[in-house]
């Protein structure tokens, strides 16, 4: 029986239309992943912006999957909110039903499968031959991943042709609706596709195995079954994570359950009122009906949605204050990866200005403001918190390494290499302030008058050039920001040039030795290259370009105020 079925034929054609399904991501990823992506980041000012977004997009690469992949990276770098992505979410379930339409068009109406060899040929030749990561050899996937789905295609229709003279397909007819659903739950959940389940449903209804009824509650099925794949993704992944891939299997619970309660009505709908008589068309018009419908109750409902999923997957109270970002966002996701880098490396500079305040003893209060800061949370000991930011850096650096391996745009590469620098500066500023902690504590415990002027004027200095630092971190003006940096290294340099003449001064009047004058100077190093490599990544972190800076800004008009 199993030879008259054809399983062998069935399971490859199933095996070649995953295959083009795999090849037209990867050329359309290739082609458009960037713009795509950018486009979803800027058109999701609203949920119903986001629906149209995520619809498009999902139609566009063919993979709600993929898509579902980008918004649970972009929630989790903070771009987008939790509302507006769902309606990413909720667009990308009617984005991948345009997926059937294709193959109904392209597979059965037009008959392109005669077609499937000059593309497998075009497309296998171009994949070979061609340097990857060229636009040609993106073009290849494309022609590729066409020609293998429509052999598919063809191969399943055959293995179905065959089942039919072979076998009684009343077998597997007549079966209660909810045994269809959880078949289709079942099988897509399986081979994680709810694309290659409605070609096989259309494939068993162009061959005479089963009807438009019987396959309407499988395709229903099916749409349930494909949120195992973010489920699976989001398991042990962040609170904002797994708010988003419940917000898929809930919205999807919701929609799926109204289909089969309102099957007979819709068909009733497709077939009679609107007279699709062809059971093909009849099959992709009912997958994309329901989805709209479930779109149209959600979308009024969203803030109350939102509620519930931050009920269900409450916060968790003792979330880590380092790589918060970093953990929320696959690797594999550059434009993501690269955000939640940026925001990493905000939260270090904070936190190792913090460490340096606390070296000269210096309230954080005096220096941050509410909006970059809120110092609430129960501080570990010096050692502690420095071996914290130590291990951050080594973690986020790590992250970058995995971003770097994947495919990356030669902005994208650029710009991970800035921050990379970035990241090590600002550890490197802790570390300066670190080495010389012990001058410091000798300095403010010293008898000599000059010393402890000394150290009033390190203090003095780090905190008048603390709070520039912070106000060119929350300078929101391109232009303004460049001048606000160059104003702020020149004087940053001015200082620590004056301040070496002043001890020079200092140990040709005989008013320090040689040991306090060796001291000075070093620390006077230190405290300019830590604040110097603090400047380069705030820099780094505003997209400050060195060839943007003009060399003749002015030095900045308080920078007295570091020797005072």
């Amino acid at each position: 029986m199993l030879q008259n079925i054809e399983l062998w034929g069935f399971l490859a054609g199933l095996g070649l239309f995953l295959l083009g399904m795999f090849m037209l991501e990867q050329g359309l990823r290739g082609l458009g992943s960037r713009s795509m992506k950018k486009f979803l980041r800027e058109q999701t000012h609203s949920p119903i912006r986001g629906v149209i977004a995520g619809t498009a997009v999902t139609a566009f690469l063919h993979s709600s999957s993929l898509v579902g992949l980008i918004v649970l990276a972009f929630v989790g770098a903070g771009i987008l909110e939790l509302r507006n992505a769902l309606g990413i979410i909720l667009g990308s379930n009617l984005g991948t039903t345009f997926t059937g339409w294709i193959v109904t068009v392209l597979g059965f109406k037009l008959n392109l499968v005669n077609y499937a060899q000059p593309m497998l040929a075009l497309g296998a030749m171009g994949t070979v031959f061609i340097t990857q990561g060229t636009r040609s050899y993106f073009y290849s996937n494309l022609l590729l991943g066409l020609g293998l789905l429509l052999m598919g295609l063809g191969e399943m229709t055959g293995s179905f042709t065959s089942f039919v003279e072979n076998v009684d397909v009343n077998l597997i007819r007549g079966h209660n609706l909810f045994v269809y659903f959880i078949g289709g739950v079942l099988f897509t959940a399986a081979i994680q596709s709810s694309s290659a389940t409605i070609m096989i449903l259309l494939s068993a209804i162009h061959s005479g195995v089963i009807t438009l009824n019987e396959a309407a509650p499988i395709a229903v099925g099916a749409d349930l079954g494909t949120t195992s794949t973010i489920l699976l993704g989001a398991l042990k992944g962040s609170v904002e994570k797994r708010r988003v891939a419940l917000s898929q299997f809930f919205f999807n619970l919701v929609t799926d359950t109204l289909a089969l309660l309102l099957l007979p009505v819709l068909l009733y709908f497709i077939t009679e009122i609107i007279a699709l008589k062809d059971p093909l068309y009849s099959l992709v018009t009912f997958h994309s009906l329901f989805n709209i419908i479930g779109i149209v109750i959600f979308i009024p409902l969203l803030g109350k949605f939102v509620n519930f999923l931050e009920w269900v997957v409450p916060k968790a109270k003792d979330a880590m204050e380092y790589c918060v970002y970093i953990r929320r966002v696959p690797a594999n996701v550059a434009e993501a990866a690269i955000e939640a880098v940026r925001k990493e490396l905000l939260s270090l500079i904070i936190q190792s200005m913090r460490l340096n305040l606390h070296c000269f003893k210096i309230n954080t209060n005096d220096i941050f403001l509410d909006e970059l800061y809120s110092d609430h949370r129960q501080h570990l000991v010096y050692e502690d918190e420095y071996a914290l930011l130590k291990r951050a850096e080594g973690e986020i650096l790590g992250y970058t390494y995995s971003v770097q391996s994947g495919t990356l745009a030669e902005e994208d590469a650029r710009e991970l290499t800035q921050l990379n620098h970035a990241i090590r500066n600002v550890a490197y500023a802790a570390k300066f302030i670190k080495d010389i902690r012990h001058n410091l504590m000798e300095f403010r415990h010293s008898s000599s008058d000059t010393i402890n002027t000394s150290q009033t004027s390190f203090q003095n200095g780090v905190k008048f050039m603390y709070r520039k630092l912070v106000e060119l971190l929350l300078n929101k003006n391109p232009e303004l920001a460049i001048d606000h940096y160059m104003e702020l290294k020149k004087g940053l340099r001015a200082g620590y040039e004056q301040f070496i003449r002043d001890i020079y001064s200092l140990s040709g009047k005989d008013k320090i030795d040689d040991e306090e004058t060796s001291s000075l100077l070093n620390a006077n190093r230190a405290v300019y290259l830590s604040t110097l490599a603090l400047l380069e990544s705030v820099r780094v972190l505003l997209s400050i370009e060195e060839n943007a800076v003009e060399h003749n800004a002015p030095v900045i008009t308080h920078s007295q105020e570091f020797n005072r």
